[in-house]
């Protein structure tokens, strides 16, 4: 089984079967059976059954009466519908509890959160009766309440419809079910599921609901065995969608890295007044016919401010390294003692350090533009995820990130230049 414990919220409505008042019997009794399918096999129920056969509490309200009052009346119509499905359960062999919110202690229990818990754990089907206690809570709000209390893996919601559609299919022909929908989605839409309270208590404590026919025999078992049966409310696509888009941004990122160590490899070919090993790290030397990194085939180091040496680690590599720094086109003369090159660096006019600037406010500009094509990119994913259920505000989330890295690491390019332009203009 998909769910090892389960709420099973079921409407007053529901009991009446072809009647216009009261309980069906068959169809008490055909609930009954679908729960003994499922109880027979492992699975921890309970239920929560609504009242509106009997009376609601908004009915009294219509006809003067006090909503308080009313509501307290409609508590009472769910102890019947749930005395009613404990004795048909009971007939149908099946161990139960009925615990009640309000205080009835020669037909049930008081609702004790432990108590029903441990009821579940020794494989009794547990009613709870009389909503949460209160007026103005809906048995909506009560399954909900009670199905997060006992950690329930979700709320099996056993309508007369066999899911949720894009609008009543009872007036509406061309009307559309969904397989699976998200929480926001059917917020946004206005697709009537459960009341606000219970719908949000659901969301903020990622409980899924599971809205299906429970009038077709045989339904509840096969939602349990996770056939794609009526509607499944979750944030699942929405936890999807964040995963895809931490992949899009860490995508982006590391793109993004990558431009700017190829900046900083840039900024250090670019050589300011003071002798420097890195103003070789750009040379590549034949070693043997194989393109090799200088520094790995030579000791560079700083005599002074103004010289380099170069100490080949074999002597015979003298003359090769002597023509890769040559064919580097930097601007150094080497001079070959014949055991070192020495290098050195001729002091930079204003006029070339000028020009210096310029070429790394170049490579600066070559690296914006390739973080920018870069989100341009990411971007372009984040748009893709339209089609796979991505809502409008979490897209318009999405772009203000990519946004947000893409300013971040434009901040550090213009702090890369800026700090090699005081290196270079610095005497």
């Amino acid at each position: 089984m998909k769910y090892k414990r389960v709420l099973l919220k079921l409407s007053g409505e529901s009991l009446m079967g072809k009647k216009s008042f009261g309980i069906d019997n068959q169809r008490l009794n055909d609930y009954a059976q679908q729960i003994k399918d499922i109880y027979d096999v492992g699975v921890e129920v309970a239920i929560v059954i609504g009242g509106g056969n009997i009376f609601r509490g908004v009915q009294a309200e219509e006809g003067g009466m006090d909503r308080t009052h009313g509501d307290y009346m409609g508590m009472l119509a769910t102890m019947i519908n749930s005395m009613a499905l404990q004795a048909a359960l009971e007939s149908a062999g099946i161990d139960s509890r009925l615990q009640s919110a309000i205080e009835m202690k020669e037909i049930a229990e008081p609702f004790v959160r432990r108590r029903a818990v441990r009821h579940l754990e020794k494989g009794r089907v547990v009613i709870f009766g009389a909503g949460t206690g209160n007026p103005y809570f809906t048995t909506d709000s009560a399954a909900c309440l009670r199905a997060i209390e006992i950690n329930a893996d979700v709320i099996l919601k056993g309508t007369r419809v066999d899911g949720i559609y894009t609008a009543d299919p009872e007036k509406d022909p061309s009307a559309k079910k969904f397989d699976s929908i998200t929480f926001d989605d059917v917020y946004k839409n206005g697709l009537k599921v459960m009341d606000m309270t219970a719908f949000t208590l659901c969301k903020e404590n990622d409980l899924p609901i599971i809205v299906f026919d429970m009038d077709t025999s045989g339904n509840l078992k096969k939602v349990l065995l996770g056939e794609t049966v009526g509607t499944v409310v979750s944030n699942e696509k929405v936890k999807e969608m964040i995963e895809e888009l931490k992949m899009i941004y860490d995508e982006f990122k590391g793109s993004n890295d990558k431009s700017l160590k190829h900046l900083e490899s840039e900024l250090l070919k670019i050589r300011a007044g003071k002798a420097s090993p890195s103003m070789l790290s750009g040379v590549m030397v034949d070693y043997y016919g194989s393109p090799t990194p200088l520094q790995q085939v030579a000791n560079v180091n700083t005599m002074d401010a103004r010289t380099l040496t170069v100490q080949p680690w074999e002597k015979s590599m003298l003359e090769e390294i002597m023509k890769a720094i040559l064919h580097a086109n930097l601007g150094f003369t080497p001079q070959d003692n014949g055991e070192v090159l020495i290098i050195n660096i001729p002091p930079l006019t204003e006029e070339r350090r000028r020009d210096l600037v310029k070429k790394a406010k170049a490579e600066g500009e070559h690296a914006k533009v390739g973080i920018r094509n870069h989100r341009k990119d990411a971007m372009d994913m984040v748009k893709s995820l339209k089609d796979e259920g991505l809502s409008e505000d979490m897209q318009k989330d999405a772009e203000d990130e990519i946004q947000n890295i893409t300013n971040g690491f434009t901040k550090k390019v213009d702090e890369l230049i800026d700090t090699k332009e005081k290196d270079i203009m610095t005497i």
